[in-house]
């Protein structure tokens, strides 16, 4: 009876073994070399081959009954554990296995684990760190490769993210992630045009001159330094930094017109700033405004000197004559009076508008009257009443900005 029985049981023993599928190679092998932990015997590693095997086949409970026979702290059997806590889809199993490789620096099988479920996990920078690693450990796997697809992989699916946001209108949590996102990926470059432009726009200038220094002095680069330049209120170098710019880069010109107009009132003369500030502009206002904004008047005033009485030591008397030789504003030469005081009428400053556009040689470029709709049209100030400084100084603007760079 009890040769009946131990032949039974034996048959038992080989049924099971026989169920055990083969390896498929789809999780790590805790026995490869160098293993950690004191040696085991060989039926301790045929229980961990066979653990890893049932795993893969999704017969996770009967993994574990192959572990009993292995002392629960070896690192053997701690690995087989993950590996099949793996298999079963186990949540969360990101820390625990990046512990584990921690602890085992050298152990193979513990870092291809854990290049395994970072990327399962969503970890993607935490596998491309197994990766590097790896590449040390087990040389010749393209290990060093994976970890830049990683790499590239996480950042461009953040950049994506923080893009959406920053789309929205959303620029201080934007430059929230996106600084927080360099700091792990320094050199990606459009990621850090984009948080310089966030930061930015959420008003952290101070953040965004330091985010922009590494960037090359190329066509973005140029243009997101002239940006921070001028956020900062240091026109003149925004002016600088534009006119390094190619002349075909998109929005140069206008951008530097824009700069040159604010660096020119960072040193405006007495004369212009009282022009700028009067309610009702004078022909010497005008004059002085004129010579101001467009410098290209004192290149085209050919004619002869005009010898007008009226504005002998007037504050404007070099600028009236410039506009005067360039053919700009009129006096009266039998009298020699310029009427330097009298206000600027809407006829008189439409006749000098076109004049003014025939002298900068702007292409195209049509007057309208304020409130038009013409299309691309430039609309003079209301003048009926007179102009303001600050009237005319919106209008010349407008037209800095359409003179050819």
């Amino acid at each position: 009876m009890r040769a009946r029985w131990l032949a039974l049981l034996a048959s038992l023993v080989l049924a099971s073994c026989a169920t055990v599928p083969p390896r498929r190679g789809l999780y790590p092998d805790p026995l490869e070399p160098p293993v950690p932990g004191p040696a085991l015997s060989k039926p301790q590693a045929k229980a961990v081959e066979e653990a890893v095997a049932l795993a893969e086949a999704g017969r996770v409970a009967q993994g574990r009954q192959r572990l009993a026979s292995l002392a629960p702290e070896h690192p053997v059997r701690q690995l087989a554990e993950l590996v099949l806590a793996a298999a079963a889809g186990e949540a969360g199993l990101w820390p625990k296995v990046a512990a584990f490789a921690e602890r085992f620096p050298n152990y193979v099988a513990a870092w291809r684990l854990a290049f395994f479920v970072g990327q399962r996990e969503g970890e993607l920078l935490e596998a491309a760190a197994a990766a590097e690693k790896l590449a040390s450990l087990a040389p010749g796997e393209g290990w060093a490769s994976k970890a830049r697809e990683l790499e590239e992989r996480f950042a461009s699916e953040e950049e994506k993210a923080v893009a959406a946001l920053f789309a929205r209108g959303e620029a201080a949590e934007v430059f929230s992630r996106a600084k927080s996102l360099l700091a792990r990926v320094p050199e990606r470059r459009s990621l850090r045009e984009l948080a310089v432009r966030a930061a930015l726009a959420a008003g952290q200038v101070d953040e965004a001159k330091l985010l922009v220094l590494p960037l090359p002095e190329d066509g973005p680069g140029l243009e997101l330094k002239a940006q921070v330049a001028a956020a900062e209120g240091r026109w003149e170098v925004a002016v600088a930094l534009l006119r390094k710019l190619p002349a075909t880069h998109p929005g140069r010109c206008q951008a530097l017109r824009r700069a040159e107009e604010k660096a020119r009132w960072q040193s405006a003369p007495e004369a212009a700033r009282k022009a700028l500030a009067s309610t009702r502009v004078s022909r010497a206002q005008l004059a002085s405004l004129l010579v101001f904004y467009f410098p290209q008047v004192a290149q085209k005033a050919g004619g002869p000197v005009p010898l007008f009485e009226d504005v002998v030591g007037i504050p404007e008397q070099a600028e009236v004559i410039t506009v005067v030789r360039a053919g700009l504003l009129p006096g009266d030469p039998l009298t020699r009076r310029f009427a330097p005081t009298r206000p600027v009428t809407a006829r008189e400053l439409a006749a000098v508008a076109a004049q003014l556009l025939a002298l900068l040689g702007v292409p195209g470029l049509e007057l309208c009257q304020a409130g038009a709709s013409a299309n691309g049209c430039l609309a003079l100030p209301p003048a009926e009443k007179g102009v303001s400084g600050q009237e005319l100084a919106a209008f010349f603007a407008a037209l800095w900005e359409r003179v050819p760079c």
